[in-house]
């Protein structure tokens, strides 16, 4: 409710009052006083419980409405990045923009690639990634690494518009050590390594 619609009608309310006092037409008694003031405070009461609701009721959508956010993030020396919605509702039509633009690994733009076009249907817990490239060669190409990822998207239910800004720096990812350890899938590397020698014996 709008402040001026809490104030006007009290102030309504007790110039009406006022005036009745002073042209002297009515005749007060004491629970006419008493009846005035409880009018007042119903009012405010009624104001009080409406903004109370509106609070609840704001709370429960921010609680279930969708919400894309954006990272970078290493994975055994390899720089990612990810769009995921950990909201509780699906979003639509999420356009996500990267600036600077980044180009990857394989020499193509990510704005162009896999952000080029909108994400029509974006449930929840659905993630999208892409491999950026080596830890090592990003950071020793890439001399910027303070980074603004936009994201754009609407509520499947409500159709209402969000907007999210975030911006990220890179440098923690620099400085970052990993203990490198082997995983099933280096296991049946070795493995298969291992028979091939074998077999050549």
């Amino acid at each position: 409710m709008k402040t001026i619609f809490r104030i006007i009608v009290p102030i309504i309310l007790i110039a009406v009052f006022v005036v009745l006092n002073i042209i002297d037409k009515v005749n007060w008694k004491a629970t006419d006083y008493l009846s005035f003031g409880m009018i007042v405070l119903t009012y405010f009461y009624v104001v009080f419980t409406w903004e109370m609701l509106q609070r609840i009721e704001t709370q429960n959508y921010l609680e279930k409405r969708p919400y894309i956010i954006a990272d970078f993030y290493k994975e055994r020396q390899v720089l990612k990045i990810y769009v995921e919605n950990i909201g509780k509702t699906p979003a639509k039509n999420v356009k996500v923009k990267l600036q600077p633009d980044i180009v990857t690994f394989q020499s193509k733009s990510l704005n162009q690639t896999l952000f080029e076009n909108p994400i029509q249907f974006f449930p929840p817990g659905k993630k999208v990634e892409t491999a950026i490239n080596s830890m090592n060669t990003f950071f020793k190409e890439e001399e910027n690494r303070n980074f603004q990822i936009k994201i754009l998207y609407e509520d499947v239910a409500t159709n209402k518009e969000f907007s999210e800004v975030i911006d990220i720096d890179l440098d923690h990812l620099a400085q970052e050590n990993d203990i490198i350890t082997k995983t099933t899938h280096d296991l049946v590397k070795s493995i298969d390594k291992l028979t091939k020698e074998i077999k050549r014996t």
